[in-house]
């Protein structure tokens, strides 16, 4: 399967993605746009809204691109009034300058031979480039080892499943740019002030809960039907065990990149 393809399996189950999926904070919409250059706002990979309906909440000119008709269709509404065209950004052509381009969990699925200079070209000078990611980390050791062994059983290990990182595996402080963002390797040689957005936040879920979060990702998506019911079954049979609950610290990051005026 490849990456387009795979990052289109989430419309499977528009609905209960848009459902369980969670969202951003509250305060990154408002640094994210005072940031920004002047100009409308280009979502890239939108899927159902769960990062649009933040932006959208403040007034402004927002364009979301969206490949799955069926996260479009739950797009639409769930956040009306917002221009939702259905198209990759890779397969979509500018029709003017941006001021802000973001990207909510959604930047590892543009092509990554390309996706430094459609981004400058999509921005006006002085253009913001924004994607950002939840990270999910797992403070519980016991559970997480626990975890890990359902997961080494199923092939899923290295898959950045939910519970598959701990508060230790992150630096406990600010890194440099290039460091903490490898993938992005290159865009210094297009964009300038690099730099990064952090937020904190918790979320826990019940057995129910995290068992339907996990059937809304990539890696639990693309399993047959019987392998992927197994592995959800050990992995709640695990969490019931260590009291039916999993508590998350999530830590939101923004990789900032400016277009030069």
């Amino acid at each position: 399967m490849t990456s387009r393809e795979r990052s289109q399996v989430f419309g499977e189950l528009a609905e209960e993605y848009h459902r369980v999926r969670p969202g951003y904070p509250a305060g990154l919409a408002g640094d994210l746009l005072s940031s920004a250059g002047p100009g409308p706002v280009l979502e890239v990979g939108a899927g159902t809204g769960k990062a649009s309906a933040l932006f959208a909440a403040h007034g402004i000119d927002l364009t979301c691109l969206e490949p799955d008709p069926r996260m479009a269709a739950v797009l639409r509404r769930a956040v009306p009034g917002v221009a939702v065209i259905e198209s990759t950004f890779e397969d979509w052509t500018p029709d003017r300058g941006y001021g802000l381009i973001i990207s909510a969990q959604a930047w590892h699925w543009v092509d990554t031979a390309r996706r430094h200079e459609l981004a400058f070209a999509a921005l006006a000078p002085g253009g913001l480039l924004a994607p950002f990611w939840n990270v999910f980390l797992l403070p519980d050791d016991e559970l997480y080892s626990a975890l890990a062994e359902v997961d080494a059983r199923h092939g899923l290990t290295g898959n950045h499943t939910p519970h598959s990182m701990r508060p230790a595996d992150i630096p406990a402080g600010p890194v440099p740019f290039a460091e903490q963002w490898p993938e992005l390797t290159g865009i210094e040689e297009l964009f300038t002030d690099l730099r990064t957005l952090s937020y904190r936040s918790t979320r826990a879920y019940s057995s129910t809960g995290y068992r339907a979060h996990l059937s809304s990702i990539s890696a639990y998506r693309i399993l047959e039907d019987a392998e992927r019911e197994t592995v959800l079954d050990e992995t709640i049979e695990v969490l019931d065990a260590h009291g039916g609950t999993i508590d998350f610290a999530v830590h939101t990051y923004a990789a900032l990149a400016r277009r030069p005026v």
